[in-house]
């Protein structure tokens, strides 16, 4: 999807941007050592190699109906290898009934589950018509200022859309405080192409990657997740704070710019990531019942019948595969459950270090502050 004010600068572009924009081509490439800090990077996801990337995929870029089936199918695999090695035996019906015994036990909290995961959700749904017109003005006015921010107007509704606007203004607009401190002492300008060559081949990463992206999937959670605005906030303010005395007027204009873009795109990636966290688990709270009901039925039915089939000597490898395929099934509300809050938890877990203009990790831009004189 492709957004006409990503192409054209609006209204509120100022020449700077289009003039820094026009560089963009020549903008400088970041040096992988210059990398901002990830929001608190779990440890087992983020890596080259090839475990790496499993990982990666299986904490957040991998579908979940795929991952689960992946789970069921090692649930089946143990199962089979379990009984080559004779530790459950399919032709005593004790063993077996005790074993969907006690997976039906540990299935019915899932129904808690369930109910606590549509509280969650209904509980944002809830409200009086003032609450609800309350959020409208609000959401009415941040669309607003959006849009005196950037120059685009109306700004896109659709997710995906309003973030590229959003980090392609930033991007025209950190290119536009380059241009205007070309001129400028020589650390001025080394902070700002520093500053710039980090975060602009990210932005163009970001634009690329939404530029085709729908929400709902996950190409738009990526984006938020990477995109690290507490920290360039940071940055910003220390090129503000750092080299006061050699900003000039328009520097000082494009700061403040990029402050209140920043701004907007951290409001955005938390308000979208919420959503989409909702969304989440609601799919998580329909397959759960989709899935349980019939698992329930399954494995009371074995409890009661599995002495009676047991009786009609079938194949023993028939009574192999009933039980492989009751222990799998009793097992796939915990599969899908484990899916599902792998890939919340971690997305929580990863954006947890962004609470505005504070970055709570261990790796954060060089802490230098300078006591302005501006009330001198």
């Amino acid at each position: 999807m492709t957004t006409s004010g990503a192409n054209n600068p609006g209204p509120g572009t100022t020449e700077a941007d289009a003039s820094g924009a026009a560089d963009a081509d020549a903008a400088e490439v970041a040096d992988p050592d210059d990398d901002p800090p990830a929001s608190q990077p779990d440890p087992l996801v983020g890596g080259g190699s090839i475990w790496d990337n499993l990982l990666h995929w299986v904490y957040l870029d991998g579908d979940r109906r795929v991952l689960t089936a992946a789970l069921l199918v090692g649930v089946f695999g143990a199962s089979l290898a379990l009984i080559a090695a004779d530790l459950i035996t399919p032709a005593e019906a004790g063993d077996i009934t005790a074993i969907s015994a006690a997976l039906v036990g540990g299935m019915l909290p899932f129904i808690t589950v369930v109910l606590a995961i549509n509280q969650l959700i209904l509980s944002e749904e809830f409200g009086t018509t003032g609450a609800f017109f309350e959020r409208l003005e609000e959401t009415r006015d941040y669309r607003r200022s959006i849009e005196n921010h950037t120059g685009y107007r109306p700004s896109p509704a659709e997710p995906s859309a309003f973030l590229r606007v959003l980090i392609e203004s930033k991007r025209r607009t950190a290119l536009g405080l380059k241009n205007v401190c070309a001129d400028g002492p020589p650390e001025l300008r080394a902070a700002v192409d520093d500053y710039v060559a980090t975060t602009e081949p990210r932005d163009i990463d970001a634009i690329d990657t939404l530029e085709d992206a729908t929400f709902g999937t996950f190409d738009v959670i990526a984006v938020i997740i990477h995109y690290n605005d507490p920290w360039q906030l940071q940055e910003v303010r220390q090129i503000r704070e750092i080299h006061y005395h050699d900003l000039p007027e328009a520097a000082e204009n494009q700061l403040d710019r990029l402050e209140d873009l920043l701004r907007d795109i951290h409001v955005a990636r938390q308000y979208f990531k919420t959503v989409h966290m909702q969304q989440e688990l609601a799919d998580l709270s329909k397959i759960l019942l989709y899935v349980g009901f019939p698992t329930l039925l399954g494995g009371a039915f074995v409890i009661v019948a599995y002495g009676n089939l047991l009786a009609l000597e079938f194949h023993p490898y028939v009574y192999v595969v009933v039980v492989s395929a009751t222990i799998t099934a009793l097992f796939s509300p915990f599969a899908v459950l484990l899916a599902y809050v792998l890939r919340i938890a971690t997305v929580a877990r990863r954006t947890a270090a962004d609470f505005g203009p504070f970055v709570l990790q261990q790796q954060v831009p060089t802490e230098e502050t300078e006591t302005s004189d501006a009330g001198e």
